[in-house]
Order: C-alpha cells, then sequence, then structure tokens
C-alpha cells in the first residue's frame, strides 16, 4: 500500500540536489518555518521556492490542475513542480520526509528573493493541498488552508495510490483509517481548483471527520529577516 508513495518521496528527495544557499554580500536570508497545525494531518515533502514576481503560478482557483499541481496533489510528487521553477531558488524537502502533526521545520530563503511559493499535499485526503502560491515575502505569520486540486473524487478510500489518475489515498501515516471501507460511491471530480471541502466521513469512508477533519488553517508559515 505504501509503495507508490515512498516511490514519491525517494523522487523528491532525489531532486534536493537542486536547492542552494545563495547567499549574496550585504543580502540576508529569510528564515522561515513551516508548522503543522492539525491534530492527525501530515504534510508530505515541502516544496518552497524564493523567486521573482515573474515565476509561474503553482495553481489558480476555478482553473483545471496543471499536471504539475496534480502530482503533488494526488501523491505528493515535488519533482514536477519544482522543474517548473528551475533557476529560482528552490528549498525540496526539508524536514527529510512527512510533517506531522504539530510539527515544524525550518529552513533558510535567499533575501534578494521578492515572493514566495510553497506547496505540499495533506494526507490523508484523495487530492488537497496546501499553497502559499506567488506571495509577497512579508516579515510574519500567514496561514495556510486546504485546497482541493479537483481532480479526482474526494471517495476517501485508502488505496495506495498516488500517480495522477490513479483514484485512492496513498496513505494514512496515522495509522487510524479504516482499510476495509471501499470509498464513498457517487461522487465525481470537481474538476477545478476549489476551497477543500473537508473529511465527509459516513458510509464507505476510511476517514472520520473527528479524528481527520480539522478547522482553520491546516499549516502556519513564519518569516524571520
Amino acid at each position: 500500500m505504501k509503495g507508490k508513495f515512498v516511490a514519491f518521496v525517494v523522487s523528491s528527495l532525489l531532486f534536493a540536489g537542486c536547492a542552494s544557499v545563495g547567499n549574496q554580500a550585504n543580502v540576508r536570508d529569510y528564515t522561515v518555518t513551516i508548522t503543522n497545525e492539525t491534530s492527525n494531518l501530515f504534510l508530505t515533502p515541502i516544496l518552497a521556492v524564493g523567486h521573482s514576481e515573474r515565476a509561474e503560478d503553482m495553481f489558480r482557483f476555478g482553473k483545471v490542475a496543471s499536471p504539475e499541481l496534480q502530482a503533488v496533489a494526488e501523491g505528493g510528487n515535488i519533482k514536477p513542480m519544482a522543474k517548473q521553477f528551475e533557476g529560482e531558488h528552490i528549498v525540496v524537502d526539508p524536514y527529510n520526509g512527512l510533517l506531522g502533526p504539530g510539527q515544524s521545520v525550518t529552513f533558510n530563503l535567499n533575501g534578494s528573493a521578492t515572493r514566495m511559493s510553497v506547496i505540499a499535499m495533506i494526507l490523508p485526503t484523495n487530492d488537497g493541498f496546501v499553497v502559499l502560491d506567488n506571495a509577497l515575502i512579508r516579515v510574519g505569520v500567514q496561514e495556510l488552508y486546504a485546497v482541493d486540486a479537483g481532480t479526482e473524487s474526494n471517495t476517501e478510500h485508502i488505496t495506495g495510490g498516488g500517480e495522477p489518475n490513479t483514484p485512492g489515498i496513498p496513505h494514512d501515516p496515522s495509522g487510524q483509517a479504516d482499510h476495509a471501507a471501499t470509498g464513498i460511491e457517487g461522487l465525481s471530480p470537481e474538476g477545478s481548483v476549489g476551497r477543500h471541502p473537508g473529511i465527509i466521513g459516513g458510509t464507505g469512508s476510511a476517514l472520520n471527520p473527528a479524528t481527520h477533519g480539522w478547522k482553520g488553517p491546516v499549516a502556519t508559515i513564519r518569516i524571520r529577516n
């Protein structure tokens, strides 16, 4: 069940070599701390980019998800998304794995960057993710809410699937899902990116809203200079 997801994690780790320190004279790097604010959710390996305003958007509400976004949202594969930011200051998987409930990771971002983008999949969801997209870098705290890629119906079925167009949730790291559940029936993909509706639960679902649900932000980003 974990094989495909683990493969994606390893794939993203191999790409970590593209991260660069990027220190320049008289430029003080930003210190970025990302915290998982949930009780039982996990974030897959994080992609963070410091860039100029000319960089591509990671997503747009109401638009069809790009293949790069679909790879992140359905399986936590950040390698394709990282490729579209080649030439920028890229930080891949600073935590070296899944960021669990209440956990934080801190890393530096090139001080010459004016904007920042951050993305990671939310587990266990079908195609949920958190994102900070093309945002001005400001000292302080920003909240990240759950977004749905709209590429897969939210059946809440644990199948081990994580590749694009392979239905199902890759994994429940908390170990509290019902792996015998067959998934919620009668649902269709939303077709475009939108706010995540949250965990439905009920007949067929492997998830319990009381256990796997969330209220408010899924993660926060603190920036210091």
